[in-house]
Order: structure tokens, then sequence, then C-alpha cells
């Protein structure tokens, strides 16, 4: 039976915006807490949970991707932080895979992972925070802890440095156990007692998800409540309907989110097993007939298969004009719209909007970043180009060829065209 899974997000009742950012989708699971204010740390927890969803197994150790995976991440935000001057960005990560009947954990910062299992409940993690050294270290209690000044000092995140340190453990899961992803929002606001008891009612698990986010609220709601259950052998059901291969993100709505997870609203991620026996059996007698018609001759066959490549093609170019990257055309910074790269004689990108800054204008620094071909939203790009021009409009013009003059800072529109060299390769993560 595969797996289920419920989320829930949730503002709180005292800010204003919700960093949190989450992604279910079998075997994957993560939950981040963005740090930094509405342009930090919505940015980088939104970074995060795209990373996941663009993520592939590969069939490597499940610790080792993970570990991978963040540290791309971490380096992706590191660099976006410092291009788009963003100080203090960053963001916890708490991550999940299933393999092989264990879960894997990956993790970093102060969001949790708990275990619920024969009617107890335990933490998995442990807390990248002043406050939890300190009970580490027997300097204060777990009591203390929760009211102490500098509680929400964390003393690992993504983002604040080019390096991070990644703690990985795996466990076997057994029938009927349930794992919670949660973010501080919940866990400082509702004591483990009562998260157990929320569990314990055994109902599905997009009601526990929700239930657990109403406690949070109602005893104060001072920061983001978010959370992540999901049932490794599907015995617990995730919620009403639903497929096997539905997945749910959740990113900030400020850094690109979408009215499915809208600011202050649950978010319920769909079960890995259908409560409709007779819809899923409508379903698949009416496949059966299709792909009858689509394989019972040559003709058929080859029509099936052109029809798939279109639909892959369709979905990869959905994708990709939703990025973009910084190059170099005829000598001038420009933004352009999909990746770097071509299939045959077709490029994969376009000319979106060009400079007249050229690239020998800036630092060699800068020239590297170039030269990375970093994904950044369409905003993000801009804003680089913009501070890129800011810089060089004072620089002094020189005569190019024809006796024209170079060194303008005017951004120019246009499309269809493409860099005489792009170099580089992208970076699998995408920043907002």
């Amino acid at each position: 039976m595969p797996a289920t899974f419920a989320t829930a997000t949730d503002t709180g009742r005292v800010r204003r915006s919700n960093e949190d950012a989450l992604f279910a989708r079998p075997p994957v699971f993560m939950i981040a807490d963005g740090m930094g204010g509405p342009q930090g740390g919505e940015v980088a927890s939104a970074v995060t949970a795209k990373a996941f969803e663009w993520f592939c197994p590969q069939g490597g150790p499940p610790a080792e991707e993970l570990t991978t995976l963040i540290q791309k991440v971490n380096n992706n935000i590191f660099q976006l932080a410092a291009t788009e001057r963003r100080p203090g960005m960053g963001t916890t990560v708490t991550s999940a895979m299933l393999s092989d009947g264990k879960v894997v954990l990956a993790h970093v910062g102060d969001s949790r992972a708990y275990l619920w299992r024969e009617n107890r409940l335990r933490q998995l993690t442990e807390d990248h925070s002043l406050v939890a050294e300190m009970v580490r270290s027997g300097k204060i209690s777990a009591g203390e802890a929760l009211v102490h000044p500098q509680r929400s000092i964390i003393t690992r995140a993504l983002g604040v440095d080019d390096t991070v340190e990644v703690d990985t453990l795996s466990t076997d899961w057994e029938q009927g156990d349930v794992f919670l992803l949660c973010t501080d929002g919940l866990y400082t606001m509702v004591p483990d007692e009562e998260i157990a008891a929320a569990l314990q009612r055994g109902e599905r698990l997009d009601k526990t998800a929700k239930r657990l986010i109403e406690v949070a609220n109602r005893r104060g709601g001072h920061d983001n409540i978010s959370v992540v259950l999901f049932c490794p052998d599907g015995s617990v059901p995730g919620a009403a309907g639903g497929d096997a291969d539905t997945g749910v993100i959740r990113i900030p709505d400020g850094a690109g989110g979408e009215g499915a997870a809208g600011r202050g609203m649950p978010v319920a991620g769909q079960a890995g097993k259908h409560d409709h026996a007779g819809s899923r059996a409508a379903k698949k007698s009416y496949l059966s007939g299709i792909f009858h018609w689509l394989f019972k001759t040559v003709p058929g066959l080859l029509l099936s298969a052109g029809v798939i490549v279109l639909i892959i093609l369709g979905a990869a170019w959905v994708s990709i004009s939703h990025v973009y990257f910084l190059g170099v055309d005829d000598g001038r910074i420009a933004v352009f719209q999909g990746v770097p790269h071509s299939v045959g004689p077709l490029e994969l990108f376009s000319v979106k909007l060009k400079s007249q800054v050229r690239l020998d204008q800036l630092a060699q620094y800068e020239q590297d970043q170039i030269a990375r071909k970093e994904l950044h939203s369409y905003d993000g790009a801009k804003q680089i180009l913009d501070n890129y021009a800011a810089e060089t409009s004072g620089q002094k013009e020189q005569p190019g060829p024809g006796g024209q003059s170079q060194g303008s800072s005017t951004l120019t529109g246009t499309t269809g065209a493409s860099p005489a060299a792009p170099a580089g390769s992208s970076n699998p993560e995408v920043s907002p």
C-alpha cells in the first residue's frame, strides 16, 4: 500500500506573512522555516522547497543524496543573499525520504521530526539552537528553554555561510507509524503531550494536521505554523480521495506561492490511497480502453509514442519558461528566459531583457557569477541587472565599433535572440 500523507500551514495570530514552506510527494517530504523577513525568509524557504520539488533520487544512499541536495541549496541561498543584497536570509530544513523499509532524515536548524509509534511520541531530530545546546549541556531545563529570552537564536541554518553541516539519521518504520515534520511554530505553542493526544485520536492525517494548527493558534499562534504528516505503510488515511502520485508544494505568497496555499489557510496534501473504489475502477476501465486502441496496431503505437513525446516536451517548456539567468549577448549583459542548454540545434533559451552594460565593466567576481548561469525568477534576474546598471552608470563611456559610445545603462526588452556562447551550467535549484 502506498504511503499516505497530509500537510497544513498557517500564518498564525501574530505574523503578517508566512515564511514557512513545505513539500510532500512520496518518497520525499520536507519542511522549511525561513528567516530574514519577507525579502529573505520567504525567498530562502521557497528556494528550498522548489529544490526538493525538482529533486529526483538517483538510487544512491538516501542520506548522501539528501545531504548533497541540502548543501547545494545552502550554497545557492548564500550566493543569492550576496548578489541580491539580502542580509540575514536563511532557512531551516527538515527532510525525510522513504527507502527500503526505512525513513532517512536530513536536518538543519530547529524545525523537527517526530515519530508516533504504539501510542508514544518521540522526537527524532536535535534542535540546532542556542537553548537546545544549553539544555544538552545541563545549563537550563527543557521548561526554562521554552521561555528563555534567547530561544529564537539558532546555531545552524541554510544560507548563512557557504558551507553547512547536515545531520542525518535513519530509522526502520513499522506498520501504523506516523511521522511528523513541523516548524517551531507548532512545538513552542503545543507541548509534546498534546501533539501525542492529537495523534492518538486516530483520525485521517489531514484532520490531525488541521487540529494541530488550530491548537497552536488557540495558544497564541506567535509564529508561522506548518506540519507534514506521513504514514509509510498507508494504514492511516491521509485525506479523503487523492491519487498515489499526487504531491503538494507550498511556498510563501511573496516568493511566488499560489492560491492553493493562500496566507492563513491550511493546505491538505492528498492521500496515497483512494477512498472511492468505484471511481478508481471506472478510471482504470476507461484508461484500459484507450491504451488498447493505441497499441493494437503499429500506427497506433507510433501515434502514442508521438503523443508521449509531445507531452514531455510541453511539460519541459512550461518548466523552463518560468526560469531566467544572466548571460552575455554581443558583449552586453542580458536576462535570458529558459535554461542555458541546447538540444541539438534547439536552444532552450532566448533573450528577454538586454542592457547596455558591458561584461568588461563588471568586477571579476561579478563576471564569474554571470558565467555560472545561476537560475532566478524574472524579478530576481532583473534586480541583479538593475544593480549592475546602477554600479556602472558613473563609469566613463568608451567608444565602441563605428565610433558609437558604450556604457549606457539602458535596458531593452527583446525576444528570439540568443547568446553567442552560453557558458557554464545551470544550478538545479531555482532562486525565486
